[in-house]
């Protein structure tokens, strides 16, 4: 088991062991820490003392309350395209993770729709793209709720329908990185995964939320597996693994969303390798894990596009006994759609002179 898995076990109460109790403990005594200097930082701010910048662009946010997993890369990609179909030269402005896999995952996804500029100081960020390309004309920014030096016009905070508070504690106790109150900052709250639970579980955390804000999310969205893409980028319909036996892995935020879609898609799932989000694989480690898919006699590798990215430069040289696919990800308006729309087109109509 993997130390993100042990963690995460540890912070959801399912691993009893002594070993998980002081692991428990060690992280519970640190989040006043945490939590002091999160009240300090949004104190700042709130009395004027710390001060926001303007991009200098219409500027649209996408975050989320807890750490990974929530379904920003899709998200943001969906609402590119509709400041792309209202006129707009869109830049995603996003913190650049070693690695770099998700500017390059925007870059591989959007094509030439959007700039992409990784830098942890968004500001800074801005003011260097709109010297290279001036014809941009609003930014987005990718996990900027908590980067709050940077102005914005319209606020948007995803809920993560099958953990929305990140086992109900702060960092590093649980996965929120503010408390639930923080929320109010938000001009809309958007759930996501909402494939992932009941009517009667979202229709709670509708009433949650407006308990919080005064006002319910504005949209729910699923996100589907419509197909898998292979080494040449061939996308294959899901039905090619339904006789497989097939083995995972992923770097992403929430990983057990990814398992539970495979093995409903795959014959069987050998083991699925599940990575700290973000995780910067050596080549060594990546055929590594195909020597161990091989020696569970699984049929074929399944991994997300976020991780490719970084595979593919790896096992570039490489011939590979095995196929390797990543799932193709659609994201799916469950309810809101037209809302948020009209929202985005109502904050976001402003243009700045190319």
């Amino acid at each position: 088991m993997s130390l993100r898995a042990r963690v995460l076990q540890a912070m959801n109460c399912e691993d009893t062991s002594p070993s998980s109790v002081l692991l428990r403990g060690a992280m519970t005594a640190a989040v006043p820490f945490y939590a002091a200097g999160n009240a300090l930082r949004s104190a700042g701010f709130s009395a004027g003392i710390k001060q926001t910048k303007s991009l200098g662009r219409p500027t649209l946010s996408v975050g989320n309350l807890t750490t990974g997993g929530t379904g920003k890369t899709p998200m943001v990609g969906y609402l590119v395209r509709q400041l792309v179909e209202l006129g707009h030269k869109p830049c995603i402005l996003l913190r650049g993770y070693r690695g770099g896999d998700e500017a390059e995952e925007h870059k591989l996804l959007l094509g030439d729709l959007a700039y992409v500029e990784p830098n942890p100081d968004r500001v800074a960020a801005a003011q260097i793209a709109l010297g290279e390309h001036p014809d941009i004309t609003c930014f987005v920014l990718d996990d900027g709720f908590q980067h709050r030096r940077a102005q914005r016009d319209l606020n948007l905070v995803l809920i993560d329908a099958s953990n929305p508070w990140g086992f109900d504690h702060l960092l590093p106790r649980g996965l929120m990185r503010e408390p639930k109150a923080a929320l109010k900052r938000a001009d809309a709250l958007i759930i996501t995964h909402a494939e992932q639970a009941d009517e009667e579980t979202l229709e709670a955390l509708n009433q949650e939320l407006e308990q919080i804000t005064g006002k319910p999310a504005i949209a729910q969205a699923e996100h589907i597996w419509t197909g898998l893409r292979d080494d040449e980028d061939n996308t294959l319909p899901l039905e090619t693994i339904k006789d497989y036996c097939v083995m995972g892995v992923v770097g992403i935020g929430n990983p057990d969303a990814f398992t539970e879609t495979l093995m409903q898609h795959a014959d069987r799932v050998v083991h699925c390798e599940a990575l700290p989000d973000h995780h910067h694989y050596s080549k060594k480690q990546v055929l590594g894990l195909i020597d161990l898919a091989i020696a569970a006699r699984a049929q074929a590798m399944i991994t997300t596009e976020k991780d490719w990215v970084k595979w593919s430069i790896l096992l570039e040289d490489e011939k590979i006994a095995m196929p390797i696919y990543r799932a193709a990800l659609t994201m799916r308006w469950k309810t809101g759609e037209q809302a948020l729309n009209e929202l985005v087109g109502e904050r976001m109509k402003t243009k700045a002179p190319s």
